[in-house]
């Protein structure tokens, strides 16, 4: 589904684009961790959320795509964060798809997501069905085929554009969640292979080893995930598989 209300997160912040335009962004010193995860545990980055932050006042929004941020880590540090194989990537190639039958198909090289004013996120793609993103019963990071519905025991999360607080470029917003504990930050633990690429997962507290490549979540790298406008007269893709 292909949305183009823009998103309107505060009068504070400029609506030229759909995502607010924050100047003056400098490096945060290490403080209280975004993410709920115990610092010990895993390959964190401490930042400091901006104080007094706004509550966003969303509508639908327009598409965006996402990447990591997590400076101190240069392997996943501002990496495309892209859909293939129903799970999200960092290192790997967005996987779509168009049927020969379909005149115009979309390129399909890029993923692109929207959130709704519901708090759902969803993939930008041309097919008439919602490719929906949530987070698996084991905290992985998934989406959903067309008129496939989301696995079962499936976390109830909440998805949102916030004022960006972490120094990401200017025009980005913070893509989060909320609903499933205090987590609102992501993990790439490593898959393992010649290629260095990560699979994300969201950053519950009672994140297990068996759930993640490589059964050692100390392994996985805390990051937080800031989006930017995608600009197109199409959606990114047909769909997403």
């Amino acid at each position: 589904m292909h949305f183009s209300t823009p998103l309107v997160l505060s009068s504070l912040f400029s609506l030229s684009f759909a995502l607010p335009q924050l100047e003056g962004l400098k490096e945060a010193r290490p403080g209280r961790l975004l993410v709920s995860y115990n610092a010990q545990t895993f390959k964190t980055f401490g930042m400091k959320a901006g104080a007094g932050a706004i509550a966003a006042e969303v509508k639908d929004s327009q598409p965006f795509t996402i990447k990591a941020y997590n400076s101190e880590f240069p392997e996943i540090h501002m990496k495309d964060i892209v859909a293939s194989n129903t799970q999200f990537f960092i290192g790997k190639r967005t996987r779509s798809l168009c049927p020969e039958e379909v005149k115009d198909c979309p390129v399909g090289n890029v993923t692109a997501l929207q959130v709704t004013k519901e708090g759902n996120a969803v993939l930008d793609v041309q097919v008439n069905e919602t490719q929906s993103i949530y987070i698996g019963p084991r905290a992985q990071l998934r989406f959903n085929p067309p008129g496939v519905k989301v696995r079962e025991n499936s976390k109830n999360a909440t998805f949102t554009l916030q004022p960006n607080p972490i120094p990401a470029p200017p025009g980005s917003a913070a893509f989060v969640f909320s609903g499933v504990g205090r987590a609102t930050g992501y993990l790439a633990c490593p898959v393992g292979g010649r290629e260095p690429i990560y699979q994300v997962f969201a950053g519950l507290p009672n994140i297990k080893d068996s759930w993640v490549p490589g059964r050692d979540v100390s392994n996985c790298i805390g990051f937080d995930a800031f989006a930017t406008n995608y600009t197109s007269p199409m959606p990114a893709a047909y769909q997403y598989v």
